[in-house]
């Protein structure tokens, strides 16, 4: 059968041989019925679950005021918490006054009108900055009650081991872009499928990112904590640093705050919302191509070695159902923090089928680890210098660099709190605190040494 066959019936490209052998390792001969019994429950719990989402829609997004959670002394309510661990998203409501985030879209606005030259994506007419480094931007990554609300939701996640060194109460800044989409019915204004980021083949290939999924591989898949970081601090996430999209950073939980009223459809966010069944499908699938466990082929669908994103479709994991299983988030305002599980199916409408710009300032989570501590290292050298980060570099190829700009935010005085600035590694960690971790004294006391602090 030739290879073009193969694929047609498969969905997926045929990659490398060496993926072949990738794959027969992922199960042991111990575990093969396990994991056959395990996913024909895992299709019946997906069809059910599927309906359910179809039917609720966007109120499925768990929502929380934050000055409920500040009042709970910064913790998300244990019930509320254990919803958002099934859903891998949540939105946090009134982080910031809706009257400072319109501030800061003005803001933006006002410098990209006035520096087109920065360009964006698409390039005609960007909808997506290609901005790092404004004075928005830079006092929303370090504004207190932002940081608040990032370390609120880190605690989502656990290290099952103290050792495990990751801090989970410090952030690490990932300077990400900005989205302005204007009103449109051009499906082509902003055009991203469902995917997955911080990752495709190296899910698979990574040996200490497959770790992350050990009870999926042994038919346990039920069993699966997706807020595990212990196999997550050293876990590449490129694995080849060759295509014009990187990530060189662990973001646990992927967000942004909204600058907007924005309702949904409006050219916004959409999840599928529910952790753990679609990443166990997800993970299974490149065994289940044809319905029955084959694992002689190398054929991982929705990945390509060399892309940090991983796209599943229709076609390709048709149990998913994304056409019908992903949802609009709820209507958001100026100040709602949105966020979500770095495992998550997400995407965004195809259109802004609204009156009024949909307006977002990407700010993930990103905790201090030794990984993500090597990011920080190249993050606070270009802050230093106003210059494009790292993992942006490729991609921004001949566009203007906000250095040279007279009004570049790249300035201390923009960093708006102590815990801002120990985000961009330009003030010590308390590695004495009272209660910390042996893991979260050690990961302190290597970023000081590291950061020369």
């Amino acid at each position: 059968m030739g290879s073009v066959m193969v694929e047609a019936q498969i969905n997926a490209p045929l990659l490398d041989q060496r993926f072949s052998v990738l794959k027969k390792s992922l199960v042991k001969p111990e575990n093969k019925q396990k994991v056959i019994e395990s996913y024909g429950r895992l299709l019946k719990a997906l069809h059910a679950e599927i309906a359910y989402i179809e039917k609720s829609g966007s109120s499925i997004v768990p929502d929380i005021d934050f000055n409920d959670v500040r009042r709970n002394g910064g913790e998300l309510p244990p019930a509320f918490a254990e919803m958002v661990r099934e859903r891998g998203c949540l939105i946090l409501r009134n982080v910031v006054s809706e009257e400072q985030a319109t501030l800061w879209e003005a803001s933006l606005k006002d410098y990209t009108r006035r520096h087109p030259g920065v360009g964006g994506f698409p390039r005609d007419k960007p909808a997506g900055w290609n901005v790092f480094w404004t004075p928005a931007q830079v006092q929303i990554r370090s504004h207190p009650a932002v940081m608040e609300a990032m370390k609120s939701v880190s605690r989502l996640w656990h290290a099952s081991d103290c050792t495990t060194p990751i801090d989970l109460d410090s952030q690490v800044v990932y300077p990400d872009r900005i989205r302005i989409r204007y009103p449109s019915q051009d499906p082509d204004q902003f055009p991203l499928q469902p995917h997955l980021d911080s990752g495709a083949i190296e899910r698979w290939e990574d040996e200490e990112n497959r770790k992350n999924y050990s009870a999926i591989f042994e038919g346990n898949w039920q069993d699966w904590d997706g807020w595990e970081a212990d196999f997550r601090v050293n876990a590449k996430s490129d694995l080849y640093q060759a295509g014009s999209i990187a990530c060189s950073v662990w973001r646990s939980l992927q967000g942004w705050l909204s600058l907007s009223h924005t309702n949904t459809g409006e050219g916004t966010l959409r999840v599928l919302p529910n952790l753990k069944l679609s990443v166990a499908y997800t993970m299974l699938r490149p065994l289940f191509h044809t319905g029955e466990y084959d694992d002689s082929l190398p054929t991982f669908p929705g990945s390509t070695p060399g892309h940090t994103q991983f796209f599943p479709t229709v076609e390709s994991h048709p149990h998913l159902a994304i056409d019908r299983a992903i949802v609009g988030i709820p209507p958001i305002r100026p100040g709602d923090y949105v966020f979500w599980h770095c495992d998550l199916v997400h995407g965004v409408d195809k259109i802004n089928a609204g009156k009024n710009d949909s307006s977002v300032s990407y700010n993930a989570c990103n905790p201090l680890t030794p990984y993500n501590l090597q990011s920080l290292l190249a993050t606070r050298a270009a802050f230093e210098k106003g210059d494009v980060p790292a993992d942006f570099e490729k991609s921004h190829g001949n566009f203007e660099r906000e250095y040279q700009h007279e009004d570049c935010g790249a300035k201390k005085e923009n960093i708006l709190s102590d815990d801002g600035l120990r985000a961009m590694g330009m003030l010590r960690l308390d590695d004495s605190e009272e209660g910390l971790t042996d893991g979260q004294r050690e990961v302190r006391r290597m970023a000081n040494m590291k950061l020369g602090l």
